[in-house]
């Protein structure tokens, strides 16, 4: 497909450009929505940045040990290993254990703060699958259906062979998924459903996709390793899911407001609503015994 971008005597990386594009929806994302939660922009971006060099890390260490037999069998391939290769499972863990110490230390709402990751995190997932899709990395298996595309020689993929999209599919999915964790994330003040909707959405997608890889990706018994993490982390999705209806994570989120004329408009609507909410005096005919 295309790999690289040629500027002068620079070859830019395709997947780079992609994960960068994917980075600044992210922040956009971020600067948009984090008043949903109660929780300043620049704190939550700040915070936010911490989690992308965590799962930046964590997605490299997770290839490593992945690719752990080639590199033994192979050490001169560890030369290239900080440039290319990465587990997208790798970094959402990197990132989740390194969002946990970040809420700690800055006194953030853990649950608040997931909740504000969850389409930044699915967008810039969005934008990585394009760039997939660019090297020819994470192609799919033969196939003999319209439905395909062929890849020329010098990518990833085998050349001049149909296989299915599975780079563009998932690009697709993760797209229409942060459309819809941004609407949720507005529209349901519930602390920790928007996140537990992303993960258990996604578990369910990464675990029917790799049925159509055919790259190489590691494999734990007759899963993929990705399909064995996806095992892992839906459980934890449906847990978020069900402590945000039943546990205590329903309380009124307040929004943060942007200006003077927003706030007043939200504390008028909040005085309104406590009016609305106090009992009616009892009349002089009221016995007031329920």
């Amino acid at each position: 497909m295309l790999p690289y971008i040629e500027i002068g005597q620079m070859n830019i990386p395709m997947y780079g450009v992609c994960c960068a594009v994917g980075l600044a929806l992210a922040i956009v994302i971020v600067s948009l929505t984090s008043k949903y939660r109660d929780m300043k922009r620049e704190t939550t971006l700040y915070a936010g940045m911490l989690c992308v060099i965590g799962g930046f890390l964590g997605a490299k260490l997770l290839y490593l040990l992945v690719e752990l037999d080639s590199y033994i069998q192979n050490p001169e391939l560890l030369r290239y290993a900080i440039f290319s290769g990465f587990v997208f499972y790798g970094g959402l863990i990197g990132g989740i254990l390194t969002g946990m110490l970040v809420t700690k230390k800055l006194k953030l709402d853990v649950l608040g703060f997931a909740d504000l990751a969850a389409a930044p995190v699915a967008i810039g997932q969005a934008m990585g699958r394009v760039g997939c899709f660019f090297a020819g990395c994470c192609y799919g298996c033969e196939t003999d259906g319209d439905f395909c595309v062929v890849f020329p020689a010098g990518s990833d993929a085998p050349a001049g062979v149909k296989l299915v999209p599975t780079q563009l599919m998932e690009a697709a999915f993760l797209i229409l998924l942060t459309v819809a964790l941004i609407v949720m994330l507005k529209k349901v003040k519930r602390r920790g459903l928007t996140a537990g909707v992303y993960l258990v959405a996604y578990a369910v997608w990464r675990f029917f996709i790799e049925f159509y890889r055919a790259d190489e990706r590691g494999s734990v018994g007759a899963l993929s390793t990705s399909q064995f993490i996806s095992l892992f982390l839906l459980p934890i999705g449906i847990a978020l899911i069900v402590y945000a209806f039943h546990g205590n994570s329903s309380r009124r989120i307040t929004p943060v407001c942007d200006s003077t004329a927003e706030c007043a408009a939200q504390s008028t609507a909040h005085l309104s609503d406590a009016a609305d909410e106090q009992p009616d005096e009892p009349s002089e005919g009221d016995s007031g015994s329920a």
